[in-house]
């Protein structure tokens, strides 16, 4: 059988979709200048609630757009597992966001790549190559050399970080999985929905009413999470993935830049270090991922 010839994106889509990637980044790393801006008014959790509450109502709308098979309860209960397990890792990473630089927290955030590596051999049968393995090290060891310990005391915030990536890394599985079975529409909507009422129960016991400018915040972290998941989701269907990835490590120099002109943070060079650690390390790890994808892609399709 023949199949026809997959097109590969023009210059142009790939420039487009690098662009969509630097923009999307820049619209999730204002959340973090929200986060702060909002933690003396109300706690983390709520704020990691209320973000997830404005974007389920955004998300309304996709509902109309569901396959029939997107009500299928089995799928539904999925997409609950995944939602369960994200909330975990949205609410440490929300909380994190007010005990460490904005510098280093988008630093360890990337190490979510590695978990999601390591949890694709463990239950989804991927293979395990001592490549991969070299680059999981490394990025472990950028992370020893932001933290230091022994040097200096590691944050109730650095450790928030790092648990949040394998539960970051579990949803991705999760989806991974669900990606063949469901509409792109329902992933987006059950995970906000169900992200909203697992990290209920947690704000409940936190909660304070917020004031008018806390609500009108949140709000608007609400909607450049949506417009960053459109970003990143547009990039990803018009240009190839080995040239948009490096945009998503711009993300640091956002996270750097609201920190200093925000907060007045300077990261130091350890910190600087261990980012280029990590960010080498999981871009390698992507490029090996992309490269062995396209192989299976290659050997599937018959001439």
């Amino acid at each position: 059988m023949t199949l026809a010839a997959i097109v590969p994106p023009t210059w142009r889509d790939n420039f487009i979709g690098f662009l969509l990637v630097l923009l999307g980044g820049l619209f999730i790393t204002s959340l973090t200048w929200i986060v702060r801006s909002v933690a003396d008014d109300i706690h983390p959790l709520q704020a990691g609630f209320m973000r997830y509450g404005f974007g389920t109502l955004l998300l309304l709308p996709l509902i109309i757009k569901f396959h029939r098979s997107d009500f299928d309860l089995k799928l539904v209960g999925s997409h609950f597992l995944r939602g369960f397990v994200h909330a975990f890792s949205v609410l440490l990473w929300f909380y994190a966001v007010t005990q460490i630089s904005l510098a280093d927290l988008t630093a360890l955030s990337f190490t979510s790549p590695v978990f999601v590596t390591i949890g694709a051999f463990l239950f989804l049968g991927e293979t395990f190559s001592h490549r991969r393995l070299g680059g999981i090290i490394f990025a472990f060891i950028g992370a020893v050399v932001i933290l230091r310990p022994g040097v200096e005391t590691i944050s109730i915030g650095a450790i928030a970080i790092l648990v949040a990536s394998p539960f970051q890394a579990a949803s991705t599985l999760i989806g991974k999985h669900l990606v063949r079975r469901t509409s792109i529409y329902a992933m987006v909507f059950y995970l906000s929905l169900f992200v909203t009422l697992v990290s209920l129960i947690p704000t409940w016991f936190v909660w304070t009413t917020p004031s008018l400018h806390t609500c009108a915040l949140t709000f608007a972290a609400a909607v450049m999470a949506t417009l960053a998941h459109f970003c990143w989701s547009k990039s990803f269907q018009i240009a190839d993935l080995s040239f948009t990835q490096p945009g998503f490590y711009f993300t640091l120099i956002w996270a750097a830049a609201i920190g200093f002109f925000a907060f007045g943070e300077r990261p130091d060079l350890w910190s600087g270090l261990g980012a280029a650690i990590i960010i080498a390390a999981t871009a390698y790890i992507s490029a090996r991922e992309r490269q062995l994808h396209n192989r299976a892609n290659a050997v599937g399709v018959k001439t």
